[in-house]
């Protein structure tokens, strides 16, 4: 089975809506997962927003704890999405020479935005942003 590892900031916002969405697109052949690059937001349930935005669409977050990318062995993971150019820097600074090929989602137009911010509807544009890109992401994984 191969793995795929979500990153975002903290692992409590995009990240976790990344996870649960593309795994329903890539199916039962991979096993997605996803962390963060700051440390300090380890342990944090995802943000109510992120679990009610994604329970609109019947998917349960409401079990989901944030990890850190420090805490895991990025070599396990045959594919890397990061969630923008900075946090995919920081994966490829940890990794090195590792064997995970580190993607960025939506990278033409900058990545995907960061919805804390910007209340319910950010984090519904966030999650509709993500269904636009995620075709794409499935695509290159799945082949």
């Amino acid at each position: 089975m191969e793995k795929v590892l979500c990153v975002c900031v903290g692992n409590i916002s995009r990240s976790p809506m990344m996870q649960a969405l593309l795994q329903q697109r890539l199916g039962a052949g991979f096993q997605v997962e996803s962390a963060g690059v700051q440390a300090g937001l380890a342990g944090r349930p995802a943000n109510h927003r992120s679990v009610a935005c994604l329970q609109e669409r019947g998917i349960d977050l409401s079990g989901h704890v944030s990890r850190w990318i420090g805490d895991l062995d990025l070599g396990q993971y045959r594919w890397i999405v990061c969630v923008g150019h900075e946090e995919a820097g920081q994966v490829r600074a940890i990794l090195g020479s590792g064997p995970a090929t580190v993607l960025v989602a939506n990278a033409d137009r900058g990545g995907v935005p960061d919805p804390y911010e910007h209340g319910m509807e950010g984090y519904r544009a966030c999650a509709a942003l993500l269904d636009e890109v995620m075709p794409d992401i499935a695509r290159r994984i799945g082949g």
